[in-house]
């Protein structure tokens, strides 16, 4: 029977006889410690020790700890920051609020006073993602790989290695096509062709109706109208609608001379770069609905020309500058300051002309990354009310 009661009734009952068994004369105590015994199943000798102890509850005082640094303001305005910047990480974020808050200065989004921006600039990234952390928890399917294998120019594109490229450049870039197909591979779907410079993290996007040899070589042409410098090379994966004569011959037209590469079959690090920037932008902004209609393709390519601004201007990245080493004892990369591909190029001595370099100045500052991400995400609700997640 003692043996059922719980740790918290044994205590209660403990409680209440304690004054009437510390007041009992030697006979009283014994026949209470009796009773005692038989309802809890203690052993005689923790009765009396239990007895005999304080069964007061104990309080704690809670300590006040150190005192807040950063205002509830502050953290307001932060989460404001965190918004504008497309709920970037920490890392991203902390040396690139400066920049943010001079670009909202400008376009007279948001004010701020010298002791706001003293306080905001001095975060570390662990300090934002710490104060951050409650404003994500209440603000918070996979697709299918459509790439067929193209074997017709395989011997005659190598495949990247480390001696092809010289990836601190501006140039070489890494391109692939994601569907938007749903769940469902039949019918007629778009994609998208990532494009993505590995030297400065400059990414462009581009709404495919079909992956045709011909549609990828039509937006090559586009993107080398867009780029503020020259495709030095390009690297794609092994699909047909990279590995054809076009686009071969398209790379080694001789006012061209672009170096084309090609990664290893079913090796997605080899173009970790697009993969990437695959999830970051492309999933990020479309998911993975099906897409198939001309008001789908308006509304995708308008997101697309926004993004292209949004994007490389005000999306700071960062880059690694020193891969794991185990055997030294290195078990984490290290990255570089985080910085927008616009300010990468700008730091490239000798890739932009004087009049390319004043038309990406003049474009920077005329544009409000505000203004553009609402516009993007009004264009994205009016594509999530029409598109659909199939799933057959």
């Amino acid at each position: 029977m003692g043996n059922k009661m719980s740790k918290k009734s044994r205590l209660e009952l403990a409680t209440q006889i304690q004054s009437r068994y510390l007041k009992a004369n030697k006979a009283a105590k014994e026949k209470i410690l009796d009773e005692f015994v038989e309802s809890t199943g203690y052993h005689r000798k923790t009765a009396i020790r239990l007895l005999h102890s304080d069964l007061r509850p104990k309080t704690f005082k809670k300590r006040p700890g150190r005192k807040k640094k950063y205002p509830r303001e502050i953290i307001k305005k932060l989460e404001r920051l965190y918004e504008i910047s497309n709920y970037i990480c920490g890392q991203r974020l902390q040396p690139y609020i400066s920049e943010l808050i001079d670009i909202l200065e400008r376009c007279n989004e948001m004010y701020f006073t010298s002791e706001e921006k003293r306080l905001l600039t001095e975060m570390s990234s662990a300090t934002i993602n710490r104060n951050l952390r409650e404003y994500k928890k209440n603000h918070q399917g996979k697709g299918k790989t459509m790439t067929k294998p193209g074997g017709l120019l395989k011997k005659q594109i190598a495949i990247r290695t480390g001696m092809d490229w010289d990836d601190n450049r501006p140039g070489f870039l890494e391109i692939d096509l994601v569907a938007h197909c749903g769940q469902s591979a039949a019918g007629a779907f778009f994609y998208t062709l990532t494009a993505t410079d590995v030297c400065t993290g400059w990414t462009d996007n581009f709404i495919l109706r079909n992956k045709s040899k011909e549609a990828v070589v039509e937006v090559m042409t586009l993107l080398e109208s867009l780029l503020p410098y020259p495709i030095l090379g390009i690297d794609s994966d092994n699909g047909s609608e990279f590995i054809n004569h076009l686009l071969f011959d398209y790379c080694n037209n001789q006012e061209r001379k672009i170096i084309f590469t090609r990664s290893r079959p079913y090796r997605k690090n080899d173009q970790a770069h697009v993969e990437q920037k695959n999830w970051a932008v492309v999933r990020r902004l479309l998911g993975y609905n099906r897409f198939y209609t001309p008001d789908h393709f308006s509304l995708i390519q308008r997101i697309y020309q926004l993004n292209h601004v949004f994007n490389n201007f005000f999306q700071p990245v960062r880059k690694t500058i020193a891969r794991p080493d185990k055997d030294a004892g290195v078990f984490s990369p290290k990255y570089e300051s985080a910085k927008t591909p616009y300010r990468r190029i700008l730091l490239q001595s000798g890739v932009l002309s004087i009049p390319k370099k004043a038309s990406l100045v003049n474009l920077y500052i005329a544009s409000n990354p505000v203004k553009i991400l609402a516009e993007i995400n009004d264009l994205l609700r009016i594509l999530a009310e029409t598109s659909s997640y199939q799933t057959k």
